[in-house]
């Protein structure tokens, strides 16, 4: 039969509804970019609010909830120092409300409550962010911000610079969508009532936070990108339109910013604060180290191949910012292109700037994506059949990674991983970080000791918050004073039994030592062993994050007698209640300080039980590693070195400390690669550079070894720009290593010289 005369079969009824069901079946298999949006959004949120819930650690949080209880009272605000014993008086302009809000919130719910408010406040920033799932920009703009939130949850904790972040958002995505708006009724983000909310949110921001600048400079990127605009004949007539609705709230938002308590005196300060101005170089203040840059180096290139590791985020974002600002030029949208790259700029100037570099990338970047991916402008129908089609493959691809990504990272969160890992002293949940020494507070109080407390600057905030006004502290973040910051380094760095020590207690009245044992910025700073064996200050309550000390007079005796421990023999107790990372941090807490102590083998089981409870601890397997290498078990040393080395190869403490056990054996050949490592991997390498010379010391390479400590001091020069009190044990190690090289080169002047500069390094 010819196949022309072939007849096809037909369909009957129940035949169709097969094949219809197998096409509605595929299709729905297929997923669309409405469906997508959606997901990614409500997985941005929940990444949010868990990123966001963990507890307290922020060392500042005490000064600021100490400042707001003042407020409320004695209803007023301070203009001097109300904190410190040994500044009264002195000048202090600071945004004290966001303090009231934090106190507030700890009176009603405690610290669970500033865990939750944060947590929250963390998902309200990504949602401000976000379009809505019908923009053809939200799958875009929830794939940076699932990126950014890492960053900015950095930010997002009990401190005012929370606010910052917040506000500085809604400033962008205000004033960025009124600029993109082409007429007056284009929807309620276009209309020139959303830009009077700036100055109401300014009034606000003014008295919350001395980065209210940012939205000082949200408003000039506005006028900036207004600007190019005009550049254009075409777009001129809209963009002059823009700017007569914007003029008067964009007036009215720079008028509020002297609606404060200390009116025009309040922009040097956030000035200062923001870094936007040198500091006096005569001042010798507290390294504050949100201000430094972020370094480009090895370890750059190593976060950003740790998809697992939330650090990588920022790494990631800078590559996207930098396609975006060739994209935007290339779609001649010079405007955005100006603000991407001026916002990458910041974010490597100063790491206090990266959650506001990450906000611009998730605002600005998803739009300029969004027309680089579209052809050509669409209606309004066309829009909308656009969402319910399938996505392209490869976004789809792009979209479930970015799915998998935020669970695991999520997973993480939860499980505490993240945070184990980079020791930072949270842990997921709600509450207060272990790291604050709640205990030794409760003791200080319940046995009235009496004199003025000298506190390490690391638990500055919490004496100001937990012993204030009782106690008032000697020193904390704020820096009021650098002639007692200067103070604060000449004592600390001094042996407990020194003429400093006597001199300082009997100029401010110190009758109390109250120090951090805890890993995290605590333990080693001062001594240990030299502190509990001192005569001067006698030790009478000890925990695993913290130490007491009474002076030894006769006006102390009663307590001495009664309280007096000895840090040899005494126990700790691990917790009652407790969950497996709480208790792996404990047992990691106790057996560091025993280690110090020289109990070893106590030091070894506890720490060995940390690191059973929480294998993924780098800092267990280095203490672990201190310990056999004190029992004379290097092969044991070693099998930890190298287990800490797999667990977090972009971290310098885990490098330059096995390069150091290389040393310690006379394996100089091995120790040097590592050394070398670590200095890359190091955002400030001086130690590591430092390290390096005595390797080549030791190899008789005498001329690079002097090359190496001066990359040494450089590097050291930039972190403590003529603050050798700070770290006055570096600066002694880098003049002796030249005095050795100079005298094998046969310059012994110069060899005296630098044995001088480290003799006077070390006797400070």
């Amino acid at each position: 039969m010819p196949r022309s005369a072939r007849k096809r079969p037909k369909k009957t009824p129940d035949a169709k509804a097969q094949g219809a069901g197998r096409i509605e079946t595929k299709s729905r298999i297929r997923i669309t970019r409405r469906q997508a949006a959606l997901t990614l959004v409500a997985l941005s949120l929940a990444y949010a609010f868990l990123a966001g819930f963990h507890t307290n650690s922020d060392p500042d949080m005490g000064w600021h909830m100490a400042t707001g209880r003042y407020v409320v009272q004695h209803h007023v605000v301070p203009h001097t120092d109300i904190l410190s014993y040994t500044s009264p008086g002195a000048e202090w302009i600071y945004p004290p409300f966001a303090g009231v809000l934090f106190y507030g919130i700890h009176s009603i719910a405690g610290y669970a409550g500033l865990t939750w408010f944060c947590a929250l406040t963390l998902m309200v920033m990504v949602a401000c962010l976000l379009p809505r799932p019908s923009s053809p920009e939200c799958i875009q703009a929830a794939i940076l911000a699932i990126f950014a939130i890492p960053i900015l949850a950095h930010r997002i904790v009990p401190r005012p610079d929370l606010f910052s972040h917040l506000l500085f958002a809604v400033f962008l995505v205000v004033l960025w969508r009124f600029q993109h708006s082409k007429g007056a009724n284009e929807g309620p983000w276009m209309s020139r009532s959303q830009l009077w909310l700036l100055p109401v949110l300014m009034a606000l921001w003014v008295n919350l936070h001395p980065g209210f600048v940012a939205g000082v400079a949200a408003i000039g990127a506005y006028l900036l990108l207004e600007s190019v605009e005009l550049l254009f004949p075409a777009r001129r007539t809209a963009t002059m339109e823009r700017l007569r609705r914007a003029w008067l709230p964009i007036a009215a938002t720079l008028a509020a910013t002297m609606i404060n308590p200390f009116g025009y005196r309040n922009f040097p300060v956030a000035m200062g604060l923001a870094g936007l101005h040198p500091a006096d170089p005569a001042k010798v203040e507290i390294n504050i180290t949100e201000l430094e840059t972020v370094p480009l180096s090895f370890r750059s290139l190593a976060a950003v191949l740790d998809w697992r590791n939330p650090d990588s985020s920022f790494w990631w974002l800078a590559i996207i910012a930098v396609v975006v600002v060739a994209l935007a030029l290339w779609r001649r949208r010079y405007g955005a292109a100006v603000l991407m790259a001026a916002a990458l700029y910041a974010g490597f100037q100063r790491y206090r700037y990266n959650g506001l570099f990450a906000i611009v990338v998730v605002v600005v970047g998803a739009a300029v994506l969004t027309d680089a991916l579209r052809r050509r402008e669409e209606t309004g129908d066309e829009a909308k059949a656009e969402r319910s089609r399938p996505l392209d493959p490869r976004i789809a691809i792009v979209v479930l990674a970015v799915c998998l990504l935020t669970c695991v990272r999520s997973i993480d969160l939860m499980s505490s991983r993240s945070y184990i890992l980079t020791t930072s002293g949270m842990l997921f949940g709600a509450g207060e970080s272990s790291m604050f020494p709640e205990r030794a507070a409760d003791f200080i109080f319940h046995e009235h000791l009496p004199g003025n407390i000298f506190q390490a600057y690391n638990l500055g905030g919490f004496s100001a918050w937990r012993l204030g006004p009782t106690y008032p502290d000697f020193i904390d973040g704020r820096g009021v004073s650098p002639a007692v910051s200067n103070e604060y380094w000449d004592v600390i760095h001094s042996m407990p039994d020194s003429w400093t020590w006597q001199a300082e207690a009997a100029h401010r009245g110190i009758n109390v030592v109250f120090l951090s044992l805890a890993r995290n910025g605590g333990l080693g700073i001062p001594n240990l062993n030299s502190v509990c064996q001192g005569h001067m200050f006698r030790p009478v309550y000890m925990d695993e994050v913290s130490i007491v000390l009474l002076r030894d007079s006769p006006e102390n005796r009663p307590w001495l007698d009664r309280l007096q421990l000895d840090c040899r023999t005494h126990q700790f107790t691990p917790p009652g209640t407790a969950s497996r990372a709480e208790l792996a941090d404990f047992y990691a807490n106790a057996g560091s300080i025993e280690f110090v102590l020289g109990r070893l083998d106590e030091a070894r089981w506890a720490l060995s039980r940390s690191a059973a409870l929480a294998p993924e601890d780098p800092g267990v397997h280095l203490a672990l590693a201190q310990v056999y290498i004190s029992q004379q078990q290097p092969g044991a040393a070693e099998r930890e070195f190298k287990t800490a080395l797999s667990l977090r190869r972009d971290q310098e403490v885990v490098w330059y400390s096995t390069a150091r056990f290389y040393v310690l054996y006379q394996r100089y050949a091995e120790a040097l690669p590592l050394a070398l490592t670590a200095a890359k991997v190091a955002p400030h390498p001086a130690r590591a550079y430092e390290l390096v010379g005595e390797i080549d010391l030791a190899l008789h390479n005498n001329q690079e070894a002097l090359e190496d400590f001066d990359r040494a001091e450089e590097a050291a020069a930039s972190v403590y720009p003529g603050r050798e009190r700070q770290n006055p044990s570096l600066y002694s190690e880098i003049a002796e290593g030249r005095a050795t090289a100079y005298a094998r080169l046969g310059d012994l002047n110069r060899a005296a010289e630098y044995q001088q500069e480290a003799n006077r390094a070390r006797g400070r």
